[in-house]
């Protein structure tokens, strides 16, 4: 209003001020040097007005015309904004009852809407991944990372989707840019642990585990980090032995088993490294070790394949032996006495083999611990009822069905006779 207001005083009063330079009553209003119009004061100021008002007025409406035409853009945006949600809502609505081809069509109909709307090419790039579609899921991922450019959510699904089809040069580069920029998140080097453990680039994928235990993480996210690197060890350590590295793969192993304590099959893998090495003195006392931690019986088919029991009599004696001592190391399990039993019925020596399965009746573990030792536990139980009862033949033919049980179940006994396998180097993969 202020510019309409002065427009619409200073013209007429310039031109009347004009006008008065040359005559009071009469105006020359010269054009030209040769042409001039001479008309009333009171008419030329009369023009003067209306034209000084009309040029106010045009101003107004131009200046509204176009204040109007950018409120209606906002308004058409906000209109687009609010249909664009609506329509990612229902997208998502469709993708938890299931029905992903519709959930994709309102999710990419929501980006179109607004290409702003982050959520949505969040949304539409994992419904594309779900689908199969990974070629759809990174153009979704590129816009998310496009407008969010310091997501580090984004930046893990499009180096997941790039991986996926093949693209993991580019998927690493985008990850080692990131942390080039300082944003070194937890997310970021967990994203580069998988995937140079992927392409088995096991020393690098170990060097982002030790930058990763100098990061915050929750417990929960912890042990899972601590579970990932026993696992990428024993990859690694598995390599080394298939390329018969027993030395080289012990180390590793002996750093998954810090990783992973409650998990047999590092210390079952290391003992294979040793006597593939030719520590045998070593392995035995690796997997003893085990078993006196764990209690699991694959230790104890370890320690006696080892000796070889299907060769004769004496080494089945040696492995017996071996048995009663691991039997030392964990009081309340039957399982290395009936083992022993087992063995000794194989070389001759029932007398002895009935005496330890008549103690290890009397160490029956929890059904729960070891169900597939239930049968063996229950034979157990049932020879000594019967001892108990005096009925000492019936008693000694249900000590032997246990001992054919047990060499059948652990030791690799067939039905038919009295076989162990020996021992054979497990790979960690």
């Amino acid at each position: 209003m202020g510019i309409r207001l002065l427009i619409s005083l200073a013209l007429p009063l310039a031109l009347a001020v004009y006008i008065l330079h040359f005559n009071r009553s009469m105006v020359d209003f010269r054009v030209a040097e040769n042409f001039s119009v001479s008309m009333p004061i009171v008419v030329l100021i009369f023009i003067s007005a209306m034209g000084g008002a009309l040029l106010a007025g045009l101003l107004g409406w131009s200046e509204s015309g176009v204040a109007g035409f950018f409120r209606m853009l906002d308004l058409r945006k906000v209109r687009r904004r609010s249909r664009a949600q609506r329509t990612l809502a229902k997208a998502e609505g469709l993708r938890t009852r299931g029905k992903i081809k519709a959930a994709r069509r309102h999710a990419r109909k929501a980006g179109r809407l607004d290409p702003d709307l982050s959520s949505a090419f969040s949304l539409a790039g994992d419904l594309a991944a779900e689908a199969g579609d990974l070629e759809e899921a990174i153009r979704c991922n590129e816009k998310l990372y496009s407008l969010t450019p310091d997501s580090l959510e984004a930046l893990v699904r499009l180096s997941a989707n790039l991986e996926a089809v093949g693209r993991a040069g580019e998927a690493e580069n985008m990850l080692l840019q990131m942390g080039e920029r300082g944003a070194v998140h937890p997310d970021v080097l967990r994203r580069l642990r998988d995937m140079f453990a992927a392409q088995e680039r096991w020393d690098e994928s170990l060097a982002v585990c030790r930058k990763l235990v100098s990061t915050w993480a929750s417990p929960s996210q912890r042990n899972a980090d601590k579970i990932a690197e026993g696992e990428i060890l024993m990859s690694g350590a598995a390599l080394k032995i298939l390329l018969s590295d027993g030395k080289g793969a012990a180390p590793l192993l002996e750093q998954a088993i810090r990783c992973l304590p409650e998990d047999s099959k590092p210390r079952l893998c290391l003992g294979d490294a040793w006597l593939l090495a030719g520590r045998e003195r070593r392995a035995l006392k690796t997997w003893e070790e085990g078993y006196r931690h764990l209690g699991a019986p694959d230790f104890l088919h370890k320690i006696v394949a080892h000796h070889r029991p299907n060769e004769d009599e004496k080494a089945r004696r040696q492995a017996a032996s071996a048995m009663l001592s691991c039997g030392k190391m964990r009081d309340g399990d039957p399982i290395p006495l009936v083992m022993a039993a087992s063995l000794l019925f194989g070389a001759g020596r029932s007398e002895e083999a009935r005496k330890w399965l008549e103690v290890a009746a009397d160490k029956a573990p929890d059904h729960g611990a070891e169900a597939s030792w239930v049968g063996v536990v229950m034979g157990l139980l049932d020879a000594r009822g019967k001892l108990d009862a005096g009925d000492r033949l019936a008693a000694e033919s249900a000590f032997q069905k246990v001992a054919e049980e047990a060499g059948r179940k652990i030791l690799g006994e067939p039905a038919s006779g009295f076989v162990i396998r020996p021992a054979e180097v497990s790979s960690a993969g």
